[in-house]
Order: structure tokens, then C-alpha cells, then sequence
């Protein structure tokens, strides 16, 4: 499997400030609907894993679209923040062992190569400045298939704005398109670049459907307006999602598979550990050395690099120090 060396990535702080990701969400519901509406579809190609990950999964706002056909979960983030408003949302599930919240960074994961029978990654390449690395390391981590979000700067108003301001070359550049400010740069891609990024890392992968094809249109109508036209611009995106797969909307979903099979390298059973912990702790290493663990009830520690990695409430802490 690929070795995937974690660079130095600029990755936006959702902790900051005390941001409440759950606010983003407050006004766009044709986005969550949209997005909810592929999943379900989606989510029937990755079958019934026993683990799964959602990478990026912030407050746990996709979970019950995996829930019920995983037999575990595991939601990994970088903010403190999101995990712990995930801790409260998915209370139960946690009590009972079939969900799991990790802190960590999509670029050094914590877990060993092929820990995961499937995963997702939903709005989150867009934060990153070496997406090639982050595909990688993700990657290593899948024993079967993902589901990728991919947001694309040649999509139809990408094209229109891009035509209007004389720079249609940036559509066809292999670069990313960087929008947004310094602090809070946004990227889109071309399609045809990230997969053949997965291609080279020992993934086939469909284009199954085409997202948000109307975005963020309910945010510039009067309310009346909205709800007047809901019903139609929701059968628009119905039927884009299928015809518009590659060129329409702004986020693009794959299904990659790994072409060969990848062993999982698991460690021995911790003991002292709830049984659902203990499997969890057998799917860890060190994210910074990817060392093995030993495991308390309420820290994790690194033998090699020394770093412990301590619980944290409802999830465990998985970002490296320094």
C-alpha cells in the first residue's frame, strides 16, 4: 500500500472562536435535502460494513444515512467542538458501541492500513492544500469501497462565471481553483484530476451523481417565493443528479473500490477495555509514527514517540502534539 507522508496542511480551525458548525446548517435546507436525497441512494453501493468511517463527519449531521447498515462507526474530525456536539446528538448510539468519535486530522489518521470495510468523505477536500496526500492516507485505511465528494470548478455556472470574466483557461487548468479569502481558501477541482489521483492509488471509481444542482437558490428568493418553488426546483434536482453527473453541480460523488484486496493489520485485543472499545483499539496506532498503542480506559500511549492520546468525554483525542 502507498505510503503516504502527512505534509505541513493548512486546515480551517472549526474550534475557533467557539463556531457552532451546526449554524451552516440553520438555512440550507435545499443543500442538506439534496445531499440527504443521494445518500440514501448511495449508501445502498457500500453494502453493510462491519466498520465504517465517516472522515471529516463533524457533528455527525450523515450519520443516519449509515447508522443502521453499519455495524460500527466511526466519526473523525478535527474539531473538539464538533465531536462533542456529536457526543450529545448520538448519545445512544455511543452508550451502546455502535458508534465511536475520534479526534483527528484526515492527513495523519490514527487507524492501520485497511481498518475500514467502507467509508465517506463529504465536504472536506475543499479545505485542503495537498489533496493528493489526504486521498492517500485515507485510502490506506479502506478495505473496500468510499464515497468521495468532490467539489468541481467546471461545473455549469463555474463555466458561465468563468466565461463572463474572460478566464475560461482556469477550467481546464489541472490546478485547483482557489476562491474564498486567504484565511478561508475554498477549492474545486477538476473532476477528471482526483480521480486520477484514486487511480493511482489502487482505485476504480463510478460518478454516481451530481450534487446541490441548484445551490444555495432558496437563500436569494423572498420565503414566499421558496416555498411556491420548492417542489419543482427538488424534481430539477432529481433528475440532474443522474444527467448532470460530471459537468452540472458544484459537488460531484464518486464510489471508489480498491482493485486489490488489503489485509487488515491489526493489533492484539487490549485488555480491561468494553468490547466494542477493545475492537476500535485494535484498528489504532499512533497517527505521528504509526506506532503500536497501549490502552487505559481513559488514554491511549505511544511507545515509540512517547505521545499519549487522552479521552475526552464522548470522544478520543487523536491529534498529534507538535
Amino acid at each position: 500500500m502507498s505510503t503516504c507522508t502527512p505534509p505541513q496542511q493548512n486546515i480551517i480551525d472549526y474550534d475557533r472562536g467557539g463556531y457552532d458548525y451546526r449554524e451552516f446548517w440553520a438555512d440550507r435546507q435545499y443543500e442538506d435535502w439534496a445531499e440527504s436525497r443521494a445518500l440514501d441512494r448511495i449508501m445502498r453501493k457500500l453494502g453493510h460494513p462491519r466498520w465504517f468511517a465517516d472522515f471529516g463527519g463533524g457533528f455527525g449531521r450523515n450519520a443516519p444515512h449509515y447508522r443502521r447498515r453499519a455495524h460500527h462507526s466511526v466519526i473523525v474530525d478535527s474539531s473538539a467542538n464538533n465531536l462533542t456536539h456529536a457526543g450529545e446528538l448520538h448519545a445512544a448510539d455511543i452508550a451502546a458501541g455502535r458508534v465511536h468519535l475520534v479526534r483527528g486530522t484526515v492527513t495523519a489518521l490514527p487507524f492501520v492500513d485497511g481498518a475500514f470495510d467502507a467509508a465517506m468523505v463529504v465536504r472536506v477536500l475543499h479545505h485542503l492544500d495537498d489533496v493528493k496526500q489526504a486521498l492517500c492516507e485515507m485510502g490506506r485505511t479502506i478495505n473496500g469501497s468510499w464515497l468521495v465528494d468532490v467539489p468541481i470548478k467546471h461545473h455549469a455556472l463555474g463555466r458561465l462565471r468563468s466565461a463572463v470574466r474572460l478566464r475560461l483557461g482556469e477550467m481546464s487548468s489541472p490546478e485547483p481553483l482557489i476562491r474564498g479569502s486567504s484565511e478561508h481558501p475554498f477549492r474545486a477541482y477538476r473532476l477528471p484530476v482526483i480521480r486520477q489521483l484514486l487511480s493511482e492509488a489502487d482505485w476504480d471509481s463510478d460518478l454516481v451523481a451530481s450534487v446541490n444542482n441548484f445551490r444555495r437558490w432558496d437563500q436569494a428568493l423572498p420565503q414566499l417565493v421558496v416555498a411556491a418553488l420548492r417542489p419543482l426546483v427538488q424534481t430539477l434536482e432529481i433528475v440532474t443528479q443522474s444527467t448532470g453527473r460530471g459537468w452540472w453541480g458544484p459537488s460531484q460523488f464518486l464510489v471508489a473500490t480498491r482493485r486489490s484486496d488489503v489485509r487488515p493489520l491489526l493489533g492484539s485485543t487490549p485488555a480491561g477495555l468494553p468490547t466494542s472499545m477493545a475492537e476500535l483499539a485494535r484498528r489504532m496506532v499512533c497517527p505521528a509514527c504509526r506506532d503500536a498503542l497501549t490502552w487505559t480506559a481513559d488514554h491511549a500511549r505511544c511507545g515509540a514517540c512517547l505521545q499519549t492520546f487522552r479521552r475526552q468525554h464522548s470522544f478520543w483525542d487523536f491529534v498529534p502534539q507538535g
